[in-house]
């Protein structure tokens, strides 16, 4: 096969190729050369649900193709339609036209949320993070801050939780906790390589599972024991996806409202007011 940088585009690419790979690669290449436009959309999941393949079959078609993986191969792709999806959003005739527009969108896409959130499965994840002898949060690339954040804030309510902007730190982590120990995987595609890698670390620590992903159908959903999705894969006002990290804060933020509740009396035994008493110090 011919080399990456040696082929203008990634279509071309895959109608040079197209002889040489396999039957059930084909499938995916089938599709592609169908709905370019609508590749650039999806993530690995939904390619393989579309084109009648598994992920693992969408990832070695790719890898077949000289990319490292579905991600680059993607962003070739989106480069050569000359439409950045996934970093420009979708170009639309009712694309926001001041603050106020984005704000609107935002809130509206917050209240779709609070409509198709899994009520069960929200509890049950508050639940298990309330039973965690630590809470370990995984994260890659955009998704890294809102998981020590949210590390931090579980910290304040009194649950012992971890979080780093090193992936190797939290894999190493997850490998020194128990099996009482709950990791929770943040990634708005779902896709991320680190995050999966610790989700199957946790697997083999007998670990329970949480992915908060803005995508429904991803390879981490595949794999967690329990998923809240937001839902919102696509919008007008795209930050890297989405309205930067809004709509998996808001999920956060709403677990770490029944999470603190739940543990009211303990925070009033004092177990977090003596950081509060130092922090007091600083403030005026």
């Amino acid at each position: 096969m011919d080399s990456v940088d040696s082929v203008d585009s990634v279509l071309e690419n895959i109608r040079q190729n197209y002889d040489e790979i396999f039957a059930a690669e084909k499938k995916v290449a089938d599709y592609i050369l169908k709905a370019p436009e609508n590749t650039v959309r999806i993530n690995v999941s939904e390619l393989a649900e579309l084109s009648g393949a598994s992920d693992a079959t969408v990832i070695r078609f790719c890898k077949h193709l000289g990319y490292k993986g579905f991600y680059q191969m993607k962003l070739k792709l989106a480069h050569d339609l000359g439409r950045d999806q996934l970093f420009g959003g979708k170009i639309q005739p009712n694309d926001p036209g001041n603050g106020d527009d984005v704000l609107k969108e935002i809130a509206a896409n917050l209240m779709y949320i609070k409509e198709n959130i899994d009520n069960d499965v929200f509890m049950k994840c508050v639940d298990a993070i309330l039973r965690a002898e630590t809470v370990h949060l995984a994260a890659a690339g955009n998704s890294i801050p809102s998981s020590v954040d949210f590390a931090f804030r579980l910290c304040r309510v009194g649950i012992k939780a971890s979080s780093s902007f090193m992936s190797e730190q939290h894999l190493n982590n997850i490998n020194l906790g128990s099996e009482r120990d709950v990791v929770i995987g943040i990634s708005h595609s779902g896709s991320s390589k680190h995050v999966i890698q610790a989700f199957e670390l946790a697997k083999k620590r007998n670990m329970k599972t949480i992915a908060i992903t803005d995508l429904r159908r991803t390879p981490l959903a595949g794999i967690a024991d329990l998923t809240i999705p937001t839902g919102i894969e696509y919008s007008n006002v795209y930050i890297y996806g989405a309205a930067s990290h809004i709509y998996i804060s808001a999920v956060l933020d709403a677990l770490l409202y029944f999470v603190d509740s739940a543990r009211k009396d303990a925070v009033k035994n004092g177990e977090a007011d003596n950081v509060e008493l130092f922090l007091s110090e600083s403030k005026i």
